[in-house]
C-alpha cells in the first residue's frame, strides 16, 4: 500500500471515529431530552388528575374516567392510579382486572418516601408522585404510558444519523484520496527531480517552491547537500588528477633512468651513482605515497581515529628529533612564551602520530624555504588553548596565494623553482589540526619570511 492510500485510510478512520462519536453524542442527548420531556408530561398528567379528583369536589371517579378517555392530551397506553395514605386505590382509569399487579406496593412506598419517582415499567415509562392536601391528607399518584411519538422520533433520528454516517464516510474517503494526492504531489515531483540527479550532473538543483513550508526546507537542505557533494567530487577529481600527475613524474624519471642504465655496460662507479639516484627517487615516491595515505586517513570521521591526551611540547620535540636525524643541517629553537603551572594544561586530546606529522611538515616547510634552514617555534598557553607559531626567514608567500597553499599539490609561484616537494605537506597539516578542532593560519610577506600559527583547544 502506497503512502497515498495509507494517508487516505488513516484520515478516513480518524474522521469516521469523530463522526461516530458525534452521532452517539447526538443520539444520547436526544434520548435524554425525550425521556425528560416525557417524564414532565407524565408528571403534569398526574398533577392534573390529582387536582381534579381531590381538590374539585364536583368531579367524581366516573366523570374523571370519562374525561380521561376523551381528552386530546391522553397518552398512548396510559395507565393511571391514585392511592390514599393507606395505599387504598381511590381512582384508576383501568378496570380492576387490568390494574391488578401493575403497581406494586414497593413502588407506592418508594414514591411516598422520595416524593417523586421516575421509573420504567416494561415498555412504558412512569412517574410516581406524592400529592399532599391540607384537609384530605396524602395521596400517591402513579401514571405510566408509552412514548410512541418520542420513540418514532428517535428511530427516525437513528436512520438519519446512520445515513449521514455512511454518506459522510464516503465523502471523507473521496476527500481523503483527493487531499492525499494534493499533499503528495509536491513530494512526487520532488522524487522525480531527485531521480534525474546522477553523479554526472551534480550541478542540477531541485525547485524549492515558496521557500516557507517543510518541503521547501527539505529541497533547500537537499540542494545544500548536492552542493557539498559536488564540491567533494570536484576536490576528489582534482586530487586524483594531481596525485596521478605527481606520481607519474617520478615514475617516468625512474623508468627513463633504468632504460638508460640498461642500454650499455657501465663502470662500477657509474652503477653506484645511478643506484644512488634511483634510491633518492624511490624515497621521494615513498614519501609522496605516505603523505597521500595519511591525507586519506585524515579524511575519515573523527570518531574513527584514536584520540588520547598528548603533551604538546613532547610532540614538538619528537618531531624536531625526527627532522634532525634526516636533515642534520636543519636548526630549531623552541621558546615558551608562557608556561602553565599545572602539567595537565600541557596536554591536548588528540592523535599523537598525526600531530607529530603536522608539526614535522610545518617545521620542514620553514627550513626548506629558509636560507639558514632554521625555524623558530613559539609556544604560548591560554586558559583553554595552546598557540604554536612556526617562524622562518624564507622567501615568503605572495598575499594572493597565501590561502591557496593549504590546497593539496599547490605550490606558490615563487617556490616552484626553489626546492623540491610534493605539495601536500601544508594541506595535510591543516586537515590534521582541524581534526583536533583547531585552526592553522599563515601570515607572510614576500622576501621577509612566513609565520604559521596553530591554535589547539585544551
Amino acid at each position: 500500500m502506497n503512502i497515498r492510500y495509507k494517508l487516505s485510510l488513516q484520515f478516513a478512520l480518524i474522521a469516521a471515529g469523530i463522526l461516530l462519536l458525534f452521532s452517539i453524542i447526538i443520539y444520547s442527548l436526544s434520548e435524554y431530552h425525550r425521556q425528560q420531556e416525557f417524564f414532565f408530561r407524565l408528571e403534569t398528567r398526574a398533577l392534573t388528575t390529582a387536582r381534579l379528583l381531590i381538590t374539585v369536589k364536583e368531579v367524581d371517579s366516573t366523570l374523571l374516567k370519562i374525561i380521561d378517555k376523551n381528552s386530546v392530551r391522553s397518552l398512548f397506553e396510559e395507565q393511571l392510579a391514585v392511592f390514599d395514605e393507606k395505599n387504598r386505590l381511590i381512582y384508576s382509569n383501568l378496570d380492576a382486572s387490568a390494574l391488578s399487579g401493575l403497581f406494586s406496593s414497593d413502588l407506592i412506598e418508594n414514591t411516598r418516601q422520595i416524593g417523586q419517582l421516575n421509573t420504567r415499567l416494561g415498555k412504558n415509562e412512569g412517574v410516581g408522585l406524592r400529592y399532599e392536601d391540607d384537609q384530605l391528607g396524602e395521596f400517591i399518584v402513579l401514571v405510566t404510558a408509552e412514548d410512541r411519538y418520542g420513540w418514532d422520533h428517535m428511530k427516525a433520528l437513528k436512520r438519519v444519523l446512520l445515513q449521514g454516517f455512511i454518506i459522510g464516510l464516503l465523502v471523507i474517503v473521496f476527500a481523503g484520496l483527493v487531499f492525499a494526492g494534493q499533499v503528495l504531489a509536491p513530494i512526487n515531483k520532488l522524487n522525480e527531480e531527485i531521480g534525474l540527479i546522477t553523479a554526472g550532473n551534480l550541478n542540477r538543483r531541485i525547485p524549492e517552491g515558496n521557500g516557507r513550508d517543510e518541503l521547501a526546507i527539505l529541497a533547500s537542505n537537499f540542494n545544500q547537500m548536492l552542493t557539498r557533494l559536488e564540491s567533494a567530487f570536484d576536490v576528489q577529481r582534482q586530487f586524483v588528477s594531481n596525485a596521478s600527475h605527481e606520481l607519474r613524474t617520478p615514475l617516468t624519471a625512474l623508468t627513463s633512468q633504468i632504460q638508460l642504465f640498461l642500454g650499455k655496460e657501465r663502470s662500477p662507479e657509474a652503477y653506484q651513482s645511478v643506484l644512488h639516484s634511483l634510491y633518492e627517487d624511490t624515497q621521494k615516491l615513498i614519501a609522496l605515497s605516505n603523505g597521500l595515505l595519511i591525507l586519506a586517513q585524515t579524511s575519515l570521521e573523527k570518531q574513527r581515529l584514536l584520540f588520547r591526551p598528548v603533551r604538546v611540547d613532547e610532540a614538538l620535540l619528537n618531531a624536531q628529533n625526527d627532522l634532525v636525524k634526516a636533515h642534520p643541517n636543519y636548526l630549531f629553537s623552541i621558546e615558551y612564551v608562557q608556561l602553565p603551572e599545572e602539567e595537565s594544561l600541557l596536554h591536548v586530546n588528540g592523535n599523537e602520530t598525526l600531530l607529530r606529522t603536522a608539526f614535522t611538515n610545518l617545521m620542514e616547510n620553514g627550513c626548506k624555504f629558509s636560507s639558514s634552514h632554521s625555524v623558530k617555534i613559539h609556544i604560548s598557553f591560554a586558559p583553554e588553548a595552546v598557540n604554536i607559531a612556526f617562524v622562518d626567514d624564507g622567501i615568503g608567500i605572495p598575499v594572493a596565494e597565501q590561502e591557496h597553499v593549504f590546497r593539496p599539490f599547490y605550490r606558490a609561484s615563487n617556490a616552484q623553482n626553489q626546492t623540491q616537494g610534493n605539495g601536500i605537506g601544508l594541506a595535510l597539516s591543516r586537515r590534521i589540526i582541524e581534526l583536533h578542532d583547531g585552526t592553522l593560519s599563515v601570515y607572510s610577506r614576500p622576501g621577509k619570511g612566513s609565520t604559521f600559527r596553530v591554535h589547539l583547544p585544551l
